[in-house]
């Protein structure tokens, strides 16, 4: 998946605006390259954003990308700078997971 490069170096950007994180974080839900199975993003909205949802928000991708994103919408501008540097190291374990 060639656009984890263009997330991760738009991520390394100290300032980042909210949309291009909540598009990052819709690209990557919503990839089955990335995630086969709904079930395989559990660790990734534990991980990155420090939360679980219910099995049936899982179920339903659009439902979990519209609980993330609103998510993102109300976070504070430290919240934000958090959630960036996690989903940057993510990222970056896809990466190494890919190439090996």
């Amino acid at each position: 998946m060639d656009e984890l490069y263009i997330y991760r170096n738009e991520l390394k950007n100290k300032i980042i605006p909210k949309y291009k994180i909540i598009g990052i974080s819709s690209e990557l839900i919503l990839s089955k390259e990335l995630f086969k199975n709904n079930i395989d993003i559990v660790p990734f909205i534990e991980i990155v954003f420090s939360t679980s949802f219910r099995p049936y928000v899982i179920k339903s991708r659009t439902l979990l990308l519209a609980r993330v994103s609103s998510l993102i919408n109300d976070y504070s501008d430290e919240q934000l700078f958090n959630v960036k540097t996690k989903l940057y190291n993510y990222i970056g374990k896809a990466l190494t997971n890919q190439n090996e």
